[in-house]
């Protein structure tokens, strides 16, 4: 028998796919994944390490980790029957497209926003119908009426809007998000990673629209990139569903309980987010001055296109200055992968230090009197 290798008997549209890649840069100035660039408070270190050696983690996780909903329910204001705990919010999205999407079925999503909505689509056996960002007056709102009409199709499951959007920093304004929540009865999935960071939240919605769906994650602004905890909150009718799908000991015990300190501790994390947010307002006018783009920014990540007259020409510069910033060991994100990013950057907002090397580095690669970059 002529045996066939094994990768016959993969979907060929997992085969077509291009995994998502985080790479990974142990030495220098790590500026790209937008996450919290500080080390832990030490009052929440003194608190893991204290529960470290007498926490039960030689048992399986609390399934249901009902402590780390009980604190979210009080942190939230939402009834912990309405709190699901997940692996990061990238293990959510998935639960929600298994609940409701699946072969053949759409979501709808805003280019240019997070990748994995696309690629968890794409891995149930799902299509993505791309309803592009406007960009206006040098930012980008939702185009409603598309997404409406995008929603409409029989396919459409779930609709996605970032909030506030990645990459690009921005919140969308409420009565844009509240206009598609109103013209939809399909899933609106509103993804609040950087919540903390922006103070703008759906979450009073909630009651007055079932099919709302609002994720959130502890990687961002608490700094728990590492342990992966995210959490969603919907009707308890759509948690119940989405409970079926969900692996029964899907989020680890230390990173369960890790999460209901840091939910304690959330003073001492406050105080970061609060330098973050300041450190973002003083990095914003240092970036200007430079030949690009700065866009406005709700989050802790700036979104940045050069000039250029073609897409081309801005794909060059871009690939140019992350690679010269990477020689000086200065790991920005150059972004890609469609209209809309081809040729960007997003630079997460570092430590006072930080931001000062990377400024550093750009003054040394562009000349200010002939007001372009000498790469």
């Amino acid at each position: 028998m002529e045996r066939k290798s094994p990768l016959t008997w993969a979907r060929q549209d997992i085969r077509d796919m291009v995994p998502y890649q985080a790479k990974v840069y142990p030495e220098g100035v790590k500026i790209d994944a937008n996450e919290n660039p500080f080390p832990w408070p030490q009052s929440y270190v003194q608190r893991v390490q204290s529960e470290i050696a007498t926490y039960p983690f030689t048992r399986y996780p609390d399934s249901e980790a009902k402590e780390l909903r009980h604190a979210l329910s009080l942190y939230t204001g939402r009834s912990t029957e309405e709190i699901l705990i997940s692996n990061g919010s990238d293990e959510a999205i998935q639960l929600i497209l298994l609940t409701f999407g699946g072969p053949g079925l759409a979501t709808v999503i805003s280019h240019p926003t997070f990748v994995m909505y696309g690629m968890a689509t794409r891995y149930v056996g799902g299509k993505v119908i791309d309803v592009p960002l406007l960009e206006e007056k040098g930012t980008y709102r939702l185009d409603v009426p598309g997404l409406l009409a995008a929603a409409a199709k029989e396919e459409s499951r779930v609709i996605v809007i970032c909030n506030p959007n990645n990459p690009t920093g921005n919140c969308f304004s409420e009565e844009d998000i509240i206009a598609v929540l109103e013209g939809t009865d399909k899933i609106v999935i509103v993804d609040e990673a950087y919540y903390e960071f922006a103070g703008k939240s759906m979450a009073a919605r909630l009651q007055e629209f079932p099919n709302l769906i609002i994720l959130r994650t502890f990687s961002k602004a608490f700094g728990l990139a590492g342990l992966r905890v995210g959490y969603t909150m919907a009707s308890q009718e759509i948690i119940q569903e989405m409970h079926k799908v969900r692996q029964p000991f899907n989020v680890n015990a230390f990173s369960q309980r890790a999460a209901c300190i840091a939910l304690e501790e959330r003073e001492a994390f406050q105080e970061q987010i609060d330098t973050i947010l300041a450190e973002r307002e003083k990095l914003l006018p240092r970036l200007k001055p430079f030949s690009w783009q700065v866009y406005p920014t709700d989050a802790n990540y700036i979104f940045l296109r050069p000039y250029g007259e073609t897409e081309e020409e801005q794909m060059a510069i871009t690939t140019k200055i992350h690679q010269a910033l990477l020689d000086r060991a200065l790991l920005v994100r150059k972004l890609g992968g469609g209209p809309g990013l081809n040729g960007t950057l997003r630079i997460t907002v570092g430590q006072e230090k930080e931001n000062d090397q990377l400024i550093a580095a750009l003054e040394s690669l562009y000349d200010p009197e002939q007001k372009r970059w000498t790469l």
